[in-house]
């Protein structure tokens, strides 16, 4: 069996247990939102704080690496955005701004985390994790913005402040991230019991994460917006990796295999906060929603199709 199928399998294996047990009601909808719940809130930020404060930054900052990953997220969205106004011109500029952020943003956390760490090994912590440090603060920011202008008639300094706060506020995962790269640069370590209590609690944030992934599809509403789905996942699956990979191979050199996490996270499907967003702000929630189900399910192949380009870095 290719090594790319070997790494894949068993992230759709544990997809495919949550799945089915919501479909055949093992648990209800209400206990998949609990599972969400332990990952985002408990388990995810043990496992990226503890991470984080374990990576040594490199003495030169990698400014190669945050430009291909970040650069190629902001081009993705970008891409979403003009695609838009082609196949759904009837769209107002918040609802452009969603289909703009499930263009360009990964779901990182549920399963871009347990992918490549499951794909790669421990190696692929260092450059992963550096570009995750700064994902969400950047990507948020932005989107929370863009937001702001579109759907306030006369938006201010003074009330665009607030609103990027309310979407900052309470994301444990930010936090944990932030934290933990301040933290790796008093060089002070982890005393042993909290370096395990943390990497214990962290253990557990990849197969339930993979889990709640899986019952939380169970529950979405595929056929909302197929249309915008449809192109808004393909900008996602194709246009986003292939841009990464343009980045970090031919424009900034990086290493092999930083070259391998920074395309295979840009293949990750759409992001779950692209339906928190769309939700908030009343902005095409269904696309949203359908988005992240026919990405997820489409991400299946093309991720498999990266991890064989890089098989030579796989574990």
């Amino acid at each position: 069996m290719p090594a790319s199928l070997n790494a894949i399998l068993p992230v759709i294996g544990l997809i495919a247990v949550g799945f089915f047990a919501v479909r055949r009601g093992v648990f209800a909808e209400k206990q998949t939102d609990i599972l969400n719940r332990f990952v985002f809130v408990i388990a995810a930020p043990a496992l990226l704080f503890r991470n984080t404060a374990l990576t040594e930054i490199p003495d030169v900052i990698p400014w190669g690496l945050w430009l291909s990953y970040y650069g190629s997220m902001f081009s993705a969205m970008a891409v979403g955005v003009a695609v838009s106004y082609l196949f759904s011109p009837e769209r107002n500029f918040a609802e452009r701004t969603i289909i703009g952020f499930g263009s360009g943003f990964s779901n990182t956390v549920m399963l871009g985390i347990p992918v490549l760490l499951t794909a790669f090994g421990k190696d692929a912590g260092t450059p992963l994790f550096l570009i995750l440090a700064f994902h969400g603060l950047l990507f948020f920011t932005v989107t929370t913005i863009l937001l702001e202008l579109a759907t306030q008639h006369a938006p201010t300094l003074r009330d665009m402040v607030p609103a990027v706060l309310r979407s900052l506020s309470g994301q444990q995962v930010m936090i944990a991230l932030l934290a933990g790269v301040i933290w790796s640069t008093t060089g002070l370590g982890l005393a042993a019991p909290i370096d395990r209590f943390l990497e214990l609690l962290g253990m557990s944030a990849i197969p339930v994460a993979l889990v709640a992934v899986g019952g939380t599809l169970a529950t979405v509403e595929v056929r909302r917006s197929v249309n915008v789905a449809t192109y808004v996942s393909a900008i996602k699956l194709v246009v986003h990796p292939l841009i990464a990979y343009a980045l970090a191979a031919w424009v900034f050199g990086l290493p092999g295999l930083w070259v391998a996490v920074v395309t295979v996270l840009a293949a990750m499907p759409t992001g779950v906060f692209t339906s928190v967003f769309a939700t908030r702000y009343d902005a095409a929630p269904g696309a949203a929603s359908s988005t992240i189900m026919i990405a997820t399910l489409g991400g299946a192949v093309t991720v498999a199709v990266w991890l064989s380009v890089f098989g030579e870095y796989l574990q």
